[in-house]
């Protein structure tokens, strides 16, 4: 009989009430823990980035060992939750495409040319198959060559020229 694992003993939470972010001037996130200690330039990571970007949240030192989590980030003070949120922002840049100006392939390389509230972007895709993920409820996930992502949130609410494009790779 297969062994239940024990969350709870596995995963350390952060207690909001105790837990303040803040930015230095370094411009380098830090974690205050209230009663123990600070610790400087600490990274955060989502754990379902894919799936649930507020909750979840994972707190590292400088060197990447584990300090705790965050279950929710709207658990924290207003100042604490930006610092992460800017943070985490940073870390999942992920332009969103608003339209598909064209995609054409040479020597079986899908180039597409987007528009995306980051500006116009032109970037390659490996594989169409492996590059673009549906992940439900019109939502696409597409990484180019370099690892860059975008992100599509809907695509059934793009032009109809655009829509073409993506539910061709789909």
């Amino acid at each position: 009989m297969p062994q239940r694992q024990n969350l709870a003993a596995e995963v350390t939470y952060l207690d909001p009430d105790k837990t303040r972010f803040f930015v230095d001037a370094f411009e380098d996130l830090n974690l205050e823990l209230t009663g123990d200690q600070t610790y400087p330039r600490v990274r955060v990571k989502r754990a379902f980035p894919l799936t649930c970007d507020d909750c979840f949240i994972v707190v590292q030192d400088r060197k990447g060992k584990e300090i705790g989590s965050l279950a929710r980030l709207d658990t924290l003070d207003r100042d604490s939750h930006q610092a992460v949120e800017d943070e985490l922002e940073r870390a999942y840049f992920t332009p969103r495409i608003q339209r598909i100006a064209k995609v054409t392939v040479a020597n079986r390389v899908p180039r597409w040319e987007v528009e995306t509230d980051r500006g116009p972007r032109t970037f390659e895709i490996y594989s169409g198959r492996r590059d673009v993920r549906l992940l439900g409820a019109g939502r696409v996930l597409v990484q180019d060559a370099d690892g860059n992502r975008y992100e599509i949130p809907d695509y059934r609410s793009l032009d109809p020229a655009s829509r073409a494009l993506v539910e061709e790779l789909v």
